[in-house]
């Protein structure tokens, strides 16, 4: 009877723990303080002192049991008076805190590992589906209620820099922070920079459109900012934070039509039209090709051994409905990009690699915004080795994204 109870009181106590009333709250802690001294100093207590706090701590486990709530109350002010200036029985919060820092890291590190891994989408090659970085150039900055409310629904964020003297952009380089967030930061020849939380190609792409940025002969070519001129002024909307399901392929093959993650170890993922997808670790794509998979593109649709992809996600794309692009599945030209995976009129098939290595399978990823989406069609199949998991849940920011990925 005994255990069953406990084994009800433990089962009470966790879950509802905010609502668990205060004596018990006190009296677990004070319960837990006592057994990690125990357990820490036994070599060096005596053995008197030992058998002491072994008694104090079980009479208090089973008043705990039994909700004996004055002699909880009792028990656990004779611990914290009687045996508080034992010798390393409470301990700096400096030390707690560290430990408690560690064991929260080490579980993160897990999780992340093994189950679930957070990821930012950097770019636009999956829109409408999944939102990338995108800048927008605003006339002013809004007020400061204004600007929280976009942070916390959109996860937007404003930048407003204005040249102190005459200075010109010498290069632009693309970081990472924190580990989740996609950073750019312009260089000048003044040696000074700015940082703008967004890709390198939304960031190339703003100064594009505000006359700063041309290119010539293959070379991009720099306006210089005069003195109080406006660098940048825009909202920056941060791209969908989607969770990856790490452990879903360990029970399941992937599906034709979803959406996967995956790394970029052995992919020749570079295009000078392309450049914002080009500086990345991992890519997030639609999954269209299958080993053993015949695959061509008769625009707009995507043909799978012969025939017209039915699977939903692929079957928007070549619907050519608005939000979607007018075009649909677009191969590309053979004369702008010779070394193309897939151009047009090519047909590709995916390899099911030998028995032995099933770690060189391949797969096809596409974009959905096929018209700007660095993808399969450039650099060839990905392999089982490089899959992370499925996309499965968008988790910030709060706008129509939010929730299962399909």
């Amino acid at each position: 009877m005994r255990y069953l109870l406990q084994f009800l009181n433990t089962i009470a106590d966790l879950p509802l723990a905010w609502f668990t009333p205060l004596w018990r709250r006190r009296g677990h802690e004070a319960a837990t303080l006592l057994t990690r001294y125990i357990n820490h100093y036994r070599p060096s207590l005596p053995e008197e002192r030992r058998a002491e706090l072994r008694a104090t701590k079980d009479a208090l486990k089973e008043a705990l049991i039994y909700w004996r709530k004055d002699e909880v109350r009792q028990l656990t002010q004779r611990i914290h008076t009687q045996y508080a200036e034992l010798p390393g029985f409470r301990r700096h919060w400096v030390v707690e805190f560290v430990e408690s820092f560690f064991v929260i890291a080490v579980v993160f590190l897990g999780l992340r590992t093994y189950f679930v891994q957070p990821f930012r989408i950097p770019t636009n090659s999956m829109w409408p589906s999944l939102n990338g970085i995108v800048i927008h150039p605003v006339e002013e900055i809004p007020s400061l209620p204004k600007r929280v409310w976009d942070t916390i629904t959109l996860g937007s964020s404003y930048v407003d820099v204005t040249a102190d003297k005459a200075k010109q952009i010498v290069r632009i380089t693309q970081d990472r922070q924190f580990l989740l967030f996609t950073i750019t930061k312009l260089h000048f020849d003044d040696n000074s920079s700015v940082t703008i939380p967004a890709a390198a190609g939304a960031v190339t792409d703003y100064l594009r459109r505000q006359g700063k940025l041309t290119t010539l002969g293959g070379r991009r070519l720099y306006l210089p900012y005069k003195p109080g001129e406006t660098i940048i002024r825009a909202r920056v909307d941060a791209g969908d934070m989607v969770l990856v399901n790490r452990m879903s392929y360990h029970f399941r093959r992937p599906r034709r039509g979803e959406t996967f993650v995956f790394d970029t170890r052995g992919l020749n993922a570079t295009n000078s039209q392309l450049q914002d997808q080009s500086e990345g670790t991992h890519y997030i794509k639609r999954l269209v090709g299958l080993p053993g998979d015949k695959i061509n593109i008769a625009t707009p649709y995507l043909l799978i051994n012969g025939d017209v992809a039915k699977e939903p996600g692929i079957a928007r794309v070549a619907a050519r409905q608005a939000p979607y692009n007018d075009t649909g599945y677009v191969a590309l030209d053979p004369r702008l990009t010779p070394t193309a995976y897939l151009t047009r009129g090519q047909k590709v098939q995916l390899s099911t690699s030998v028995p032995s290595k099933p770690w060189l399978r391949e797969y096809m990823a596409m974009g959905d915004n096929t018209l700007n989406s660095l993808d399969s069609r450039y650099w060839g199949p990905v392999h089982q080795f490089n899959v992370l998991g499925p996309a499965s849940f968008t988790l910030w920011p709060f706008t129509w994204h939010w929730g299962a990925i399909d």
